[in-house]
């Protein structure tokens, strides 16, 4: 094969600018405010089993979003670094990844509508059925803002993001306002936006060829199949709950169980839009920090996780009388634990970064299920009984178990790839926030009160925030111990 010439783009180590943060942080925050200030209209436009569809399907889109950015779209964004021809390869996997996605979809699509047309339930999964093709289309996306943010083209992929999720809610509010009330004319209309993103994601990340690179495709893939099992237990530990609680109770129980999981996945959005800058500087460091950048990403991530469980435990009562008609206590105290995932991610995230960045990823395929298998077999009897608040409490326990088995795995390659000690200390001052929250008073106006502290605090938290991202980094960078 002749030899290309390498596209323009950077390949090293290099900081990431201060407003980039900034804007994946307005994505988060628009994503954040899209569903929150949607779901008090549709969760009173829809009747109970109407709306369980809903929040089933749009839980069930975001923990499909978050499985399928573990796979190929991480090895993309890792390949994009390659000294030899890096972007061009990423290019050509992009490309093989938007196929990728388009048959899985497709397949995966055929096979659920063929399985419920022979048993006669087709109109009742109608939603769930468009759910499938729009975390198909998720799939296009995320290849092309792996790439895009690799070429820290930050404005384009918070534009393709808000487009696929905050208008997506939008256009399934104004829909069941003027159109129908239904669970499937809201899905029908939050996947015509997903598509949109799709087609804005594929003209401007370009896919390359998908067999331009066979051997560097065949390594992708190989590095990428270890992830699969390890993405089906991710979808497993974030949704799993929630299928229990629909097979064994019915779908209004889930509508309720659901209507306060923004106070978990909240904090997920803020994370994940965080991640596109501490994953980027991971992967270009490859496992050698000598400038010390991957060091202050580990404590920026820290201080980040912990201030998401303290803001989130806060402002948790106030939000769920927003969220929930009548909320009963059982939620309230469910919606100050929720939160507390967001920590366990922060670590799981940081340490599964470090494992992309030295292509070890095997591990993934055994340890993710584990966790998961353990979480969902405690799950089951609080499922089948109805005891909300201990299924939360082990959802978020799974959590921080998962974070901290991947440090673990992390510093069996390298002690100095992840700072134990550091991961350790946040996980404990995030649990005892969450056990101090859930001992305070559940009435709105306390609510209210805890809601204003939080904002005040979280407005300090964030000016020391941004006087650390101006922070020049050591010129040698200091080892993690």
């Amino acid at each position: 094969m002749a030899a290309e010439s390498q596209l323009a783009g950077e390949t090293h180590p290099t900081a990431i600018p201060t407003h980039h943060r900034l804007l994946y942080l307005i994505a988060a925050v628009a994503q954040g405010i899209g569903a929150v200030v949607v779901q008090p209209f549709a969760i009173r436009l829809l009747d109970p089993q109407q709306w369980g569809q809903v929040s089933f399907s749009l839980s069930f889109i975001s923990i499909g979003l978050i499985a399928i950015s573990a796979g190929l779209p991480m090895v993309l964004s890792t390949m994009y670094f390659d000294p030899d021809r890096g972007p061009d390869k990423a290019r050509s996997l992009n490309g093989f990844g938007v196929g990728l996605s388009i048959v899985g979809a497709g397949l995966a699509a055929s096979i659920f509508a063929l399985v419920t047309i022979f048993n006669g339930t087709i109109d009742s999964v109608v939603p769930y059925l468009i759910s499938v093709g729009i975390i198909g289309f998720h799939g296009i996306t995320q290849m092309s803002l792996a790439y895009l943010r690799s070429q820290h083209k930050a404005l384009a992929f918070v534009v393709i993001t808000v487009i696929a999720t905050v208008l997506g809610h939008v256009a399934g509010l104004l829909a069941i306002i003027y159109i129908a009330p239904t669970a499937t004319i809201y899905m029908g209309s939050f996947a015509l936006c997903v598509v949109a993103a799709s087609l804005a994601g594929v003209l401007t990340s370009r896919p390359g060829a998908p067999m331009k690179y066979r051997e560097s495709l065949r390594n992708a893939v190989r590095a990428s199949l270890p992830v699969l099992p390890h993405s089906i237990a991710l979808v497993l530990m974030l949704q799993g709950e929630s299928v229990l609680i629909t097979m064994l109770r019915g779908e209004e129980l889930v509508g309720r169980y659901n209507a306060v999981m923004p106070l978990a996945l909240g904090p997920l959005a803020v994370i994940m839009a965080l991640s596109n800058v501490w994953q980027t500087t991971i992967f270009s460091h490859r496992g050698v920090d000598n400038t010390g950048q991957v060091a202050k990403v580990q404590r920026e991530a820290v201080f980040i996780g912990f201030m998401l469980t303290l803001g989130g435990s806060g402002v948790a009562v106030l939000a769920t009388h927003v969220l929930v008609n009548d909320p009963e206590p059982v939620l309230l105290l469910l919606a100050r634990t929720l939160p507390l995932l967001g920590y366990g991610y922060v670590v799981f995230l940081i340490s599964t970064s470090q494992l992309f960045a030295i292509g070890k990823t095997r591990l993934m395929a055994v340890v993710t299920p584990c966790v998961a298998a353990v979480g969902l077999g405690l799950a089951f009897f609080p499922a089948g009984s109805g005891n909300l608040l201990l299924l939360g409490v082990i959802k978020v326990t799974s959590y921080l178990l998962l974070g901290v088995a991947y440090v673990f795995v992390v510093r069996r390659y390298d002690p100095k790839l992840v700072n134990m000690k550091l991961m350790l200390k946040g996980m404990a001052a995030a649990v005892a926030v969450t056990v101090l929250m859930l001992m305070m008073p559940d009435s709105i106006g306390w609510g209210i009160g805890s809601a204003l502290a939080t904002c005040v605090l979280g407005l300090a938290g964030g000016g020391i925030y941004v006087r650390r991202l101006h922070r020049p980094a050591a010129k040698n960078g200091a080892a993690i111990r």
